[in-house]
């Protein structure tokens, strides 16, 4: 009598191109590994989860961004893996009660104190049917994919955020006066809440005044947005002192910076065309709290990774994890930007030795097929 294979739901949040490529990559992973695969880029509610659980019968559900908290009816004889890739404004102990809780950054493994089972970090893999390795002839020597928050506006700058001593302080002035103050923090562990907790901190200590703010635009705004802006325009800065040779792709809101106007080509909607930005650019950047998608997508293409360095990134979740740096990809700081660049730039056969390296190390360790079978141990030990 054979045994019957595993059965694992796989549900993305929405339909667009970006969750169709991430759900068919994890999708296949999981039947090299003889799993039967129900796979949506659509959450059910919970009722019509119950009735696909009676109809289906899976063993395993796997959810972005959802956990087994916000499915109270759930039969607890199928166990639950909850990937939490966007907090969505919550902390990231919301996500409590699956059976395996992975988080997309370490440093949310690290705040995270809640019943959430098998706890671990679960990076992005690289797709190589997708993003196979075809270099090809450099068109620029930059490139971004990604997206940028549009500029504030007067009505944003102008929320009262408290009153003191007869004064009103405001989002414009409070914005200036943070960005002044983490100047002085060590980012190391930082998550969103913390960048918010440090703004009740410099109000506390500059005002005298104790807040908690409960509007959610404005938690995020502070906790993400504004980091967000900061962390472009430190990069852009960089790399537009260093060369005109320079494209950006993503949303629009590139356009309403004038600066980046001139470099912004477009939204990329398909893994065909950012394969071919990741193969055709010199030195293609990335910055952020670990791995990214672009960063496995970009090796197992070809591209070469030039990524700027942060606090964590020897934690669990940091890219030296898993990455070697001058090996596998090349990490740069404000300091030594200008001569890395220009090293990299011009020494075509250093460039070619790392992307080679890279594509290897991702193919033999960093595919979808990979994650899944981490997924399908982590489920045979809870189960």
């Amino acid at each position: 009598m054979t045994s019957q294979p595993l059965r694992a739901a796989i549900f993305m949040p929405r339909a667009n191109t970006f969750y169709l490529s991430l759900l068919f990559g994890l999708k296949r992973g999981f039947e090299r590994h003889n799993v039967e695969v129900f796979a949506s880029t659509s959450m059910y509610d919970e009722p019509c989860l119950l009735e696909f659980c009676n109809q289906f019968k899976p063993d395993l559900i796997f959810e972005m961004n959802r956990s087994r908290s916000q499915l109270p009816n759930l039969p607890r004889h199928i166990k639950h893996a909850a990937w939490i890739v966007d907090t969505l404004g919550h902390t990231v102990d919301y996500y409590h009660g699956s059976d395996m809780t992975y988080f997309f950054g370490g440093n949310w493994k690290r705040a995270f104190t809640a019943d959430g089972g098998l706890v671990d970090w679960l990076p992005p893999g690289a797709c190589e049917i997708s993003y196979d390795f075809q270099p090809q002839q450099p068109v620029s020597d930059f490139s971004f994919v990604g997206h940028i928050p549009k500029p504030w506006t007067e009505e944003e700058l102008s929320r009262e955020i408290c009153n003191y001593q007869n004064q009103t302080l405001k989002f414009g002035q409070l914005h200036d006066e943070l960005l002044d103050y983490w100047k002085a923090i060590s980012f190391e562990n930082f998550e969103n809440i913390t960048y918010l907790t440090s703004a009740y901190e410099l109000v506390e200590q500059r005002y005298g005044q104790k807040i908690d703010i409960e509007d959610q635009r404005l938690r995020y705004d502070l906790g993400c947005r504004m980091v967000r802006l900061r962390n472009r325009h430190q990069l852009m800065s960089l790399v537009l002192q260093s060369s005109d040779s320079m494209r950006i792709y993503g949303s629009e809101n590139w356009t309403d910076w004038p600066q980046y106007r001139p470099h912004y080509h477009h939204f990329v909607d398909h893994s065909r065309e950012l394969k071919q930005i990741y193969q055709s650019t010199k030195l293609n950047l990335h910055e952020g709290v670990g791995p990214h998608f672009r960063v496995f997508d970009a090796m197992s293409a070809g591209g070469l990774m030039f990524a700027k360095r942060t606090p964590d990134d020897s934690a669990e979740g940091g890219i030296l994890e898993i990455f070697e740096p001058f090996v596998h990809y090349v990490p740069f700081s404000e300091e030594d930007f200008a001569e890395l660049a220009d090293k990299y730039l011009s020494d075509d056969a250093a460039r070619q030795k790392i992307v080679a390296n890279a594509a290897d190390n991702v193919r033999a360790h960093h595919t979808w097929t990979h994650r899944a079978e981490k997924i399908i141990q982590d489920y045979y030990r809870v189960v």
